[in-house]
């Protein structure tokens, strides 16, 4: 793993798209062979005018030199090497592209319910995504509930969503994505379900609502009072 560390400074001058040939740090600053050994490192090189960062690879010699081997970003938004014409400082850092976002979790669990034949949106929960990408999953037992007059080929088929939505700073949800999965409820005893849905490339810190939805799409008979009974549910999620 590419190594960093506080107060890495050294001068060098025009390296052009080559190699940086180290001449010595500042006053107040340490010098790259005194810090590492020979070996990878992450560098951020910083002109005045334009800046690129990157891995390359430290060489102990005289002068010492750091070769750029794999440029992450530039001030052009770009990840090719720049052509440093001039004086160039180049730093120790580690680039925000190869700092990991953290991993958050999280689980809340949801309260048994008799469901109805109506649609509705069961259970909904904001999550704050701390990484670009947020998995949650529904899980839970769902039982036909009977009431004296179910007959033992009654059935019913249920639609369970999971949805995801971006929440805007007025308060606004965007529809992002949505995952199904139908159900056949009948006399033959608990089921259990489980639907996940996934979002991406969502901005860190930004609020995305989660929204279980069931439905009941068919039943065996219009007399029959379908009434399926939701246990031991409960909504997870993992966002890195």
């Amino acid at each position: 793993m590419p190594k960093f560390a506080p107060f890495v400074l050294e001068r060098s001058n025009n390296p052009g798209t080559g190699p940086f040939a180290l001449s010595g740090a500042p006053p107040g600053r340490r010098g790259w062979s005194g810090v590492f050994e020979d070996g990878e490192v992450y560098y951020f090189a910083d002109d005045g005018t334009k800046a690129e960062w990157g891995i390359g690879r430290l060489t102990h010699g005289q002068p010492a030199t750091i070769s750029r081997d794999q440029v992450l970003g530039n001030t052009f938004d770009r990840q090719d090497r720049l052509n440093f014409t001039g004086l160039v400082y180049v730093y120790s850092d580690i680039p925000v592209e190869a700092i990991t976002p953290p991993a958050t979790q999280g689980r809340v669990s949801i309260p048994g319910a008799e469901l109805d034949d109506q649609r509705r949106d069961f259970f909904s929960q904001d999550i704050r995504a701390s990484g670009i990408t947020l998995k949650a999953e529904f899980a839970g037992i769902i039982q036909l509930k009977d009431w004296g007059g179910v007959m033992t080929t009654d059935w019913g088929f249920l639609q369970i969503v999971c949805s995801l939505y971006r929440l805007g700073s007025d308060g606004s949800a965007a529809p992002y994505t949505a995952e199904q999965r139908r159900l056949r409820v009948d006399r033959n005893g608990p089921m259990p379900i489980i639907v996940n849905a996934m979002a991406v490339n969502l901005n860190q810190g930004e609020t995305v609502r989660a929204v279980i939805t069931i439905v009941t799409l068919k039943k065996s008979r219009q007399d029959f009072t379908f009434t399926p009974a939701l246990s031991d549910a409960a909504l997870t999620w993992l966002s890195v």
